[in-house]
């Protein structure tokens, strides 16, 4: 099949007439050996031709596809995409282009008109390709999956495989971002950390594997009791837990606390397959930024941190605020 295709001579036609060869092949017999989404595009972003690839890709056919311009397809409101493709082909008038990959995302021409991420290459073809009009390679690479394993890898990298909580470092990340917000905006933030009263007993006691059911529980009564999609609750160390609450009010972080206390003591002993005199107690520490009360967010979590601590010397379930 290789030596097929270095034999064959004949010239191909495509959209706008010009004749090209590539030593003793067309390009259009080199596209469709190509195991890549490939177009040949013009100086204007018009599709010369294109490979079978392609023409999945973009859920058509090639007759389809062939002499419509490639802007036309991009989904793209801020018109970036649009703008860095068209300077690339207006540098090709006077030289060699050659662009980094661009990230851009697509309309199909399926019924659905789905959309799909794709990363774009240009590349300038040789003279000898382009007869009397520049031509372009543009070369498309599906990122459909590679974006699912990415969002994937994120998940995992941010979870507490335990209790399927954020872990300490999505924690971080979060509080930074809802910091800088709540500042700009001029909205309060509160922070609730919760500690198991004498963990350390009941691991010694009942196990490791009862522990870790407890830990599991615990986390699903958290998630069950946030407030709305913007509240962060994450593992933050062995028997510690922390909640991030964006534009909440002392207050209504303090009334939630104490709603949370009341879930987490209604864990009675039959969640874990105990003896029914097992008891489980949290305390907690409740702090927020308001009037610009606390300078940086490590001011805010050290202030929740000292007021948990406070509760657990004064005797442990309880919740103590500011």
């Amino acid at each position: 099949m290789y030596a097929a295709m270095i034999k064959d001579n004949t010239p191909f036609q495509h959209t706008s007439g010009h004749v090209g060869f590539y030593k003793d092949s067309s390009l259009a017999t080199m596209l469709n050996f190509i195991n890549e989404a490939v177009m040949v595009l013009d100086i204007n972003g018009n599709i010369e031709m294109l490979n079978s690839q392609a023409a999945l890709l973009f859920d058509g056919k090639k007759d389809q596809l062939a002499g419509e311009n490639l802007l036309a397809f991009l989904r793209d409101e801020t018109g970036r995409s649009h703008s860095q493709i068209i300077h690339c082909l207006d540098k090709a008038s006077s030289e060699i282009i050659n662009t980094p990959p661009l990230e851009v995302t697509v309309c199909r021409l399926g019924p659905s008109h789905s959309v799909v991420s794709v990363e774009l290459t240009l590349s300038s073809l040789p003279q000898a390709l382009s007869a009397d009009s520049a031509l372009f390679l543009c070369i498309l690479r599906d990122l459909t999956v590679h974006k699912a394993e990415y969002s994937s890898l994120k998940r995992k990298a941010e979870t507490d495989f335990l209790t399927g909580l954020a872990n300490r470092h999505k924690f971080a990340d979060y509080l930074s971002q809802q910091w800088a917000k709540c500042e700009e905006d001029d909205l309060p933030l509160s922070i609730i950390f919760i500690d198991i009263d004498h963990f350390k007993r009941f691991n010694d006691d009942y196990g490791h594997i009862m522990g870790d059911r407890c830990l599991k529980r615990i986390g699903e009564t958290l998630n069950l009791s946030l407030p709305n999609r913007n509240t962060l609750a994450a593992r933050y160390g062995g028997e510690e837990f922390a909640l991030i609450l964006p534009n909440c009010s002392a207050q209504t972080a303090q009334l939630l606390a104490i709603r949370i206390k009341r879930h987490l003591a209604q864990l009675s002993a039959k969640h874990f397959a105990l003896m029914s005199s097992v008891g489980l107690t949290v305390s907690m520490g409740v702090a927020t930024q308001e009037s610009h009360r606390y300078e940086t967010s490590d001011a805010l979590l050290h202030a929740a941190d000292t007021l948990l601590y406070q509760a657990k010397s004064k005797g442990r379930d309880q919740i103590c605020y500011l």
